[in-house]
């Protein structure tokens, strides 16, 4: 190699090597920086182990404890006792939501609050204003505007509303509120629209205790009576009571087989349907639902939901579901019976047998089709069975779907209906309809705080975190009323309906994220790993190299020096 080749190459790789150890350096800086952020990650994790949230607990008993929100302290419920707890600013003031501030201003209170209590006239203008924004219903403010104003209520009186809130278990709530509930349903058992329906009573093995007959509308005897250990027991189809259809002792149930009547022919000739659809929809149900609904209603959100899961629960396990096929028939559909059998055409007494022993093992509707012919299709269902479904449904909603004890199959072995051990929550001592006085009384109380202490609107008050969050800054507060009637701020920690937990979900989030961001920043360290590793060893080539060409120019000198010394 030429000597001025040789000090050509010797810079090149100096210059080459001088990059790499550049680059080199800079890949080292930049896993400092990623060993920083993976220090300040570890950090926010741990500091997120020590998340907490709040959670409202009326009763003390954890069953129906709810996160902490501005609905729970400022609307009436059973979970409040329906006696509001106010939020506040650090200066007393209530901290209402948009809806409740323009109610307040509607009335015309000042922010900062008034001397004293204003007329019902003015009551009556912010009731009416909450039935406007949707705060309470219409109904609801009307009912409440026809109340007398208390203005006693939380300043200086404690009875807001004479409410109280006994629990009670099955055997209680059915002999104290369902056994003066008359049900009528002779509609269903009348020889008309294409069905023959029968009330069959059977004892807890299946057996039949009595039977009363579908007859024309011309009447007929409509009740029957057996014996129960030794005890006459008379059923009257035109007067049962509620609380036959959770007797212990004996099952009711409705079974019965249609005919082919040439009046339904309009139908599609569905005869079949004609007896599901006359049952599905018989004011039976709606009997129910409306007794269990007045009784069980506590006026908050969440109860009102769980009944409102378990009606739906009971509507899905009884209807059929109907479509109109491609050539415009429409279609019955029964796959959402608990028991279907197909058969050939048979005699409607074999039917009822098939349907008597059906309704004892199942919950929900059993149907028997007839294959061949447009009659003797049969349908049962055992209401006993669905009435317990329906506070089953209910109880499992206020424990918790997921984690209730209790279970509704179709197949009555394998459920677990309601027992004697699920207590339910009943309002005692005031009236439950007509105006509401319990919600009158909160209102009332609610509307006499904003009035003495003044108000502040904030709009972010519906978000839970951001008020769970200044509730534990001590930039809001919570009023309580005390023994003397009147209202006073406290804090968080010292309400006794208030406890701090660990905020379980914030801190599953916080190790997700944790494990998110390990991974980038592990992923970019062998990335640099990598390129550290392909460095050091370019490096070490280029040394090689350097060293060897930096030894031929050295060798080319010697040989010049000596060509001319010679």
């Amino acid at each position: 190699m030429g000597l001025s080749a040789s000090q050509a190459r010797l810079l090149t790789i100096t210059a080459r090597k001088s990059d790499c150890e550049y680059e080199s350096m800079r890949l080292s800086h930049q896993k400092i920086a990623l060993s920083r952020d993976m220090n300040i990650v570890s950090e926010e994790y741990q500091n997120s182990l020590d998340q907490t949230k709040l959670m409202w607990d009326f009763y003390g008993n954890d069953s129906q404890a709810n996160d902490l929100n501005y609905n729970l302290l400022m609307s009436p419920s059973a979970l409040n006792n329906f006696t509001p707890t106010p939020l506040t600013d650090t200066a007393g003031r209530v901290v209402l939501s948009p809806e409740l501030a323009a109610a307040a201003r509607a009335a015309n209170i000042p922010q900062e609050g008034m001397d004293g209590l204003p007329s019902s006239n003015v009551r009556n203008t912010f009731i009416e204003a909450l039935g406007k924004n949707g705060v309470i219903t219409t109904t609801m403010a009307e009912n409440i505007q026809r109340t007398t104003y208390n203005q006693l209520a939380g300043v200086g009186s404690a009875d807001l509303v004479n409410v109280t809130i006994e629990q009670l278990t099955l055997p209680d709530l059915v002999s104290r509120y369902f056994s003066d509930v008359e049900i009528d349903v002779t509609d269903l058992l009348l020889d008309v629209g294409g069905s023959n329906l029968a009330l069959i009573i059977q004892d807890k093995d299946g057996n039949q205790l009595g039977q009363i007959n579908g007859d024309d509308e011309n009447g007929g005897d409509a009740s029957c009576d057996f014996v129960i250990d030794g005890e006459n027991i008379h059923i009257d189809a035109r007067h049962l009571t509620l609380d036959q259809f959770f007797n212990s002792d004996y099952r009711i149930s409705i079974v019965g087989t249609c005919w082919d009547n040439e009046d339904l022919e309009g139908k599609n000739g569905l005869y079949d349907w004609s007896v599901v659809d006359k049952v599905a929809t018989s004011t039976l149900w709606d009997a129910i639902f409306e007794t269990v609904t007045n009784t069980l209603s506590t006026g908050d959100e969440y109860t009102d939901a769980a009944l409102g899961y378990a009606q739906n629960k009971i509507i899905e396990m009884l209807e059929s579901l109907s479509y109109v096929d491609q050539d415009g028939n429409q279609v019955i559909d029964y796959s959402n019976a608990a028991y279907k059998n197909s058969h050939k055409k048979e005699k409607s007494d074999k039917i009822t047998s098939w349907l008597k022993n059906e309704v004892h093992d199942y919950i929900g509707y059993v149907f028997e089709e007839n294959r061949k012919g447009k009659y003797n299709s049969g349908y049962g269902v055992n209401v006993s069975y669905m009435s317990q479904a329906y506070l089953t449904y209910f109880a499992m909603y206020m424990e918790g779907i997921s984690n209730s004890s209790y279970n509704v199959d179709k197949l009555y072995e394998q459920s677990h209906l309601i027992d004697n051990f699920f207590e339910f929550d009943v309002i005692t001592g005031a009236d439950t309809s007509g105006d509401n006085m319990q919600i009158a009384g909160f209102y009332d109380a609610l509307f006499n705080q904003i009035c003495i202490q003044g108000w502040v609107e904030n709009d972010q008050v519906n978000d839970q975190e951001y008020v769970q969050q200044m509730i534990k800054d001590g930039a809001m507060y919570l009023s309580s009323i005390a023994d003397d009637g009147f209202y006073y701020q406290d804090n968080y920690s010292t309400n006794t309906y208030i406890k701090e937990v660990t905020d379980e979900s914030k801190i599953a989030q916080a190790e997700a994220k944790y494990n998110r961001e390990k991974e980038k920043i592990n992923y970019k360290e062998n990335i640099l790993d990598m390129k550290m590793k392909n460095l050091d060893t370019e490096i070490s080539a280029l040394t090689t190299e350097y060293d060897t060409v930096k030894s031929v120019i050295t060798k080319n000198i010697e040989k010049s020096f000596k060509r001319y010394d010679a």
